[in-house]
């Protein structure tokens, strides 16, 4: 009977000497891990050769007793339109490691032969996993059907020297070895389990533990499900009394490492989470075992599905850990992925994303809680129980691995390779698994050399247009946005490497870019990467067709998730196409693209200018000026002109000689969409998206709106800012604050004067700042920067270094590299950077702040780019209400002037605009209570 299961992982083994045996890991929907071994799949690649094949494969053979057949096949090269395909060698070795051995060796024949010309290897750096799923048509989070008999993975694999067979630790439900497997289209999840944990280490000195001599003290886990009726388990390094039932004191440290991997082996977890897992709690936990073991304790530290033990390998600042047959999801690196905020330690991130707090205890105070008997003791327990809870409350209830999930299924890469950051292999696993179908070979990944050259290249790709806004304050503004722009630019034109013109000419014309190059047209050639567009395009489609039919809520969040995915998916083909480190690189195709799109938004902007110029509205229709004939009093005629275009954005200025609600705007916008798209070859498209009541357009991107989008049978409204993002990170929070109250104050309720208010209010507060009173607004002054590497490792003083060398000089403690160091600038002389503070210092000791920076350098800046619109200087901004005197004057406040609304300049006529807008939508009254700088 078939075996159906979904893979989680894959990699191969050596059987008994001889060759590899595929090992596929998953779950099956009954709940039970699977292990599946699949034989008889064998390493290769291939390798272009000129002068007689027969005898460069036969000195192959005799020359390499790694190899075990040389084939000649027929197949394309990369790159380039190809009429014919070109005989080369298909090499087939006894070892996976075989190949990166004798690969650069085989060049070397040509010189043996005396043989011209170019040779080239190509697929030679593939994994021998990725090999198979990509043969195979399978891949991450995937639903195979397995045909085949039992097996007893103790008795069929042994522990036993290198080379030989599978461990005995063996950790999985069932095992098959496959004689067939096929694969199931579904996008169903199995039954995961998770498992989270956080260990708890004594600090050494007062500082920073270390595994060589600071011991684990505590191991916390949380379980999703329950493992034997627990959610969560503590694991104490000492005999303990009266402790609650999830705690389970041991003897030692020895005891206590060792009942931790057997419960990883017990639970048999899928997905293995934490928080900061990756760069601490398992390097840490490694290194800790082989100091024990090395004093001669006993220690098994298995924890994958095949018997392997816990490991790790660094690549820079970058940690990589493996546990055979599961998936490790570290939480903080996908929450900073996903979510800008200004810290990213467990505490600040449970709170904001969770609303949840993290027990806190001192670094110093550990070992004082660890040696009480009472409630420190037991406060110290509930320290780590919160952490590994929350960890897993991170994954679960932000539904971090539903995106990641997704990618895998779309793309076939492992879920692993995609958690750990790997949009490129997503491209080339598709990119692969196309050439494969095609008869065509691929590159192997540039070298260093080729990269940097690419790079050095990279300055001759343009991008896309960008139009002079018209700067100020506009109302009735649409959005028109074109449909997955540089996706269906390269699906219309045939855009691919496989189309590109560089060697064969096809019989009649090309398609020749704005950019110069050339492409057979489609009915000479399909490109690969046009075909795997549309395939997406389609897929993606029948997605959000599929999520509006779905009455089951996992079903809809499964499905919403896989149409982002798609579309994550869609938009990465062209930047690949222009990355230096890429398998397949154009400039011509990069550039190509581009070209296209720039020509695409000046057409646009000529149609609706110049063609249309503008539109009538008579009762629900939007008629052109010779569609519309004789005009009567009834009609609405609203002239238009493109206020802003951004690549694949254009704003369209609509001015009527009276008022104009959203419906009628959206009547423009949904004729505009028909005409400019019927101008576009398919599958272009320009859609009609949502409506700006207020536009402030103050540079090239950087743009606030307020927003209304149609939403079922009403609108739903938010601020959205463009080119204002980077104030989460780079300025204080006081300063987002504050600008999202300006924003309010000038899009939502057209009042420029209460902005100005504000904006002093905001920087009396601050002038008169106490900082043992106001700590609340000390921690809205806030900085932070990431410390990147060693402190000594940095060529120049900066303010984030001088608050790591105070703390390390009070506490003896050094933040861990990624960590973003919070500082606030104090009052003093010397320069900028020697003037950062930690926070908690400055509240403890009411150190003075340096109130001048924050408002010159934080707070004004912004806000003046904004209220500049309106003639409002930062001289009048910059108030003091305890210098206050005889000589202090009214500043004069410029009124409120849109330039289609000159009658406008009254506040009343303001408001009653305002209040117009929310009879059309009721909706409207509130806005988003998100922050303007989260989209």
């Amino acid at each position: 009977m078939p075996m159906d299961f979904q893979i989680l992982d894959a990699d191969y083994q050596i059987v008994n000497g001889s060759g590899p045996v595929i090992r596929l890991f998953g779950r099956g929907a009954d709940g039970k891990s699977v292990c599946c071994f699949v034989p008889d799949f064998e390493p290769y690649f291939y390798l272009k050769a000129s002068g007689d094949l027969h005898a460069v494969a036969r000195l192959i053979k005799d020359t390499f007793e790694q190899v075990q057949k040389v084939e000649i096949v027929k197949k394309f090269e990369p790159v380039g339109y190809q009429k014919t395909k070109k005989e080369i060698l298909r090499i087939t070795t006894r070892l996976p490691r075989d190949v990166p051995e004798i690969r650069d060796e085989i060049l070397k024949i040509r010189d043996v032969l005396g043989a011209e010309g170019d040779w080239q290897i190509y697929e030679s750096d593939i994994l021998f996993r990725n090999r198979f799923l990509i043969d195979r048509d399978l891949g991450g989070m995937v639903w195979v059907s397995v045909e085949g008999k039992s097996v007893e993975p103790p008795r069929y694999f042994r522990t036993g020297p290198a080379g030989s067979s599978l461990r005995e630790n063996f950790a999985c439900d069932s095992a098959i070895l496959a004689s067939g497997l096929k694969r199931v289209e579904s996008l169903a999840i199995a039954p995961l389990k998770y498992l989270a944990f956080d260990i708890e280490c004594l600090p050494h000195d007062g500082g920073m533990p270390s595994p060589d001599v600071s011991p684990i003290i505590m191991i916390s886990f949380s379980f999703e499900p329950a493992y034997n009726g627990h959610k969560t388990l503590i694991l104490l390094a000492k005999p303990a009394a009266g402790m609650d039932g999830d705690v389970i004191p041991c003897r030692d440290e020895t005891e206590m490492l060792n009942r931790f991997f057997e419960i990883i082996c017990e639970y048999d977890p899928d997905i293995v989470a934490g928080y900061n897992h990756q760069d601490f709690d398992i390097p840490y936990i490694t290194d800790r075992v082989k100091t024990l073991i090395a004093k001669g304790e006993v220690i098994n530290p298995v924890v994958g599905r095949d018997g392997s033990q816990m490991g790790y390998r660094r690549f820079g600042l970058i940690t990589r850990t493996e546990l055979k047959g599961r998936v490790v999801v570290d939480a903080l690196p996908l929450i900073r992925r996903a979510f800008s905020l200004k810290q990213y330690t467990l505490r600040v991130v449970s709170k904001e994303l969770l609303n949840r707090e993290k027990l806190d205890v001192a670094p110093m105070e550990m070992e004082e809680y660890w040696n009480d008997s009472g409630d420190k003791f037991k406060k110290f327990v509930d320290y780590s129980r919160r952490d590994s809870e929350l960890a897993m409350e991170l994954v679960l209830e932000l539904r971090l691995l539903d995106k990641y999930i997704a990618l895998a299924q779309v793309s076939g890469s492992l879920l692993q390779e995609i958690v750990d950051g790997g949009q490129t292999s997503m491209v080339e696993n598709l990119l692969l698994r196309e050439f494969r179908r095609k008869d065509r070979v691929i590159l192997p990944k540039p070298g260093d050399e080729l990269s940097s050259e690419r790079y050095d290249m990279s300055s001759d790709l343009k991008g896309g247009e960008v139009l002079e806004p018209k700067k100020g304050l506009l109302e009735n503004v649409l959005i028109l946005d074109y449909k997955s722009l540089y996706p269906t630019i390269m699906m219309a034109h045939n855009l691919c490497y496989t189309t590109v013109v560089n060697r064969d000419r096809p019989d009649g014309e090309t398609i020749k870019p704005p950019s110069g190059g050339e492409f057979v047209p489609p009915e000479v050639f399909r490109g690969i990467v046009p075909s795997i567009l549309e395939d997406l395009l389609n897929q993606r489609g029948d997605t959000k067709k599929r999520m509006k039919r779905a009455s089951d809520e996992n079903e809809c969040r499964v499905l919403d998730a896989t149409q982002l995915a798609l579309k994550i998916l869609l938009n990465s083909f062209y930047g690949y196409s222009g990355y230096a480190r890429a398998r397949l690189y154009s400039l011509t195709l990069a550039n190509a693209v581009t070209s296209f799109g720039r020509s695409n938004i000046l057409n646009t902007r000529e149609i609706i200018n110049n063609t249309i110029g503008k539109i009538v509205l008579r009762g629900s229709a939007a008629l052109l000026l010779e569609e519309a004939g004789e005009l009567s009093s009834q009609d609405k005629i609203v002239e238009l002109s493109v206020a802003y275009g951004d690549t694949d954005s254009v704003f369209v200025h609509c001015r009527s000689g009276g008022d104009i609600s959203l419906e009628e705007i959206s009547l423009v916008g949904n004729r505009l969409s028909e005409i400019v798209s019927a101008s576009l070859p398919d599958p272009m498209e320009l859609e009609f998206e949502s409506v700006a009541k207020r536009a402030l357009l103050i540079a090239k991107k950087r743009y606030a709106l307020w927003l209304f989008e149609p939403k079922n049978s009403g609108w739903e409204n938010k601020i959205k800012v463009k080119g204002m993002e980077t104030v989460r990170r780079d300025w204080c929070e006081l300063t987002s604050i504050t600008l999202n109250r300006v924003l309010e104050l000038v899009l939502i309720e057209g009042d420029v004067d209460q902005a100005v208010e504000h904006v002093r209010k905001v920087v009396n507060d601050v002038r008169n700042l106490d900082p043992g009173r106001d700590a609340e607004l000390i921690e809205k002054l806030v900085l932070t920067r990431t410390l990147t590497r060693k402190p000594d490792s940095y060529k120049n003083k900066q303010p984030h270094l001088t608050v790591v060398e105070n703390l390390r000089t009070r506490t003896g403690i050094m933040p861990s590299i990624g960590t973003r160091i919070p500082f606030v600038i104090i009052a003093g002389k010397g320069l900028f950077v020697e003037r950062a503070e930690d926070p908690d210092y400055v509240r403890e000791h009411n150190v003075s702040i340096d109130v001048d920076y924050y408002i010159k350098k934080q707070i004004l800046p912004p806000v003046e780019r904004i209220l500049g619109v309106f003639g409002v200087k930062m001289s009048s901004l910059d108030f003091d209400s305890k210098q206050k005197g005889l000589f202090d004057f009214e500043v004069n406040k410029p009124e409120v002037k849109t330039q289609e609304k000159e009658k406008a300049s009254s506040q009343k006529e303001l408001e009653g605009m305002v209040q117009e807008e929310k009879l059309q939508c009721p909706e409207n009254g509130r806005v988003e209570q998100r922050s303007l700088f989260d989209f």
